[in-house]
């Protein structure tokens, strides 16, 4: 394993903190029904800190315990977030019930969480400042106040990665089918169907396109590691699921302000926790 996230690589596999990472899942841990719970706030340094709604959404929709594989998950992202300067992230974790909807890849690259406003300009706040990521010992410098953030798989298949030697060119691929099978069309609806079927001529297409560059996923007690927006993300999809549940954790990390930017959109405070689960929608104001 690399010790550095270099300048050049979109994505890296770190182990997280377990000693012995367990060759088979915990067969007393299973997804009850698809559900999530988010949080968004300080990181979570304790047990303790977990705010009520984790536990109700555990109830909901886990059997089993998830403490023993997620709290070693935390405690490494935490003190690598603290690393790198930051205190703040938005959690998520997703609880899915086999399924064959990614049979089919989906091949992505992830969009930037923090957009510039209209009124920002080229100097003075996070824009203009140069935040170097650290990985080990070693630093690479970034542009952007985050462009990367962290994911881990704790039951069921990892996330899946084109080979990093290939994913200049499968970005570039990416980009250039989006542009090619887009249509001219004035989108009427959030669900629009023309932006539909374009999604779904697009993931065909790379289907058939990244099939002969093969695809890597994290080892069990490994997270992934990579850089977000379209210039330099990692081209990625969810795995195949249909033999079984998946458990999988998403970590964007950032500062207060820039969160509860994001938070505001939808009209809630930071800090915030919230979970849905099929007929429950439960959120909790943590300020």
């Amino acid at each position: 394993m690399k010790d550095r996230l270099q300048s050049s690589t979109s994505f890296e596999f770190i182990k997280f903190g377990l000693e012995e990472p367990p060759d088979q899942p915990d067969l007393s841990l299973s997804v009850e029904r698809d559900a999530f719970w988010s949080y968004c706030g300080p990181l979570l340094s304790t047990l303790d800190d977990l705010p009520s709604s984790f536990h109700d959404w555990a109830h909901a929709a886990l059997s089993g315990s998830l403490l023993p594989l997620l709290l070693p998950f935390l405690t490494f992202v935490n003190e690598f977030i603290r690393t790198n300067g930051l205190d703040h992230y938005w959690l998520t974790i997703r609880a899915t019930k086999a399924t064959t909807e990614y049979n089919k890849p989906r091949w992505h690259t992830d969009d930037m969480f923090f957009n510039r406003s209209s009124g920002d300009g080229d100097s003075g706040g996070i824009w203009a400042r140069r935040k170097s990521l650290v990985v080990g010992r070693e630093k690479t410098e970034l542009d952007l106040q985050t462009d990367w953030k962290l994911c881990a798989t704790l039951l069921g298949p990892a996330t899946m990665f084109i080979p990093a030697e290939h994913q200049a060119a499968a970005r570039a691929t990416s980009l250039s089918t989006k542009r090619d099978l887009a249509t001219d069309h004035i989108c009427t609806s959030v669900r629009c169907v023309g932006c539909g079927v374009t999604a779904e001529a697009v993931r065909d297409k790379l289907t058939t396109e990244f099939a002969p560059l093969g695809l890597v996923q994290a080892e069990p007690g490994e997270c992934s590691i990579f850089r977000i927006g379209q210039e330099r993300g990692a081209v990625h999809s969810e795995p195949c699921m249909s033999r079984g549940d998946r458990i999988f954790v998403n970590v964007v990390p950032g500062k207060r302000d820039e969160l509860s930017s994001l938070l505001a959109k939808w009209g809630m405070n930071c800090p915030r926790s919230w979970f849905i689960a099929p007929g429950v929608l439960r959120g909790h104001g943590l300020t």
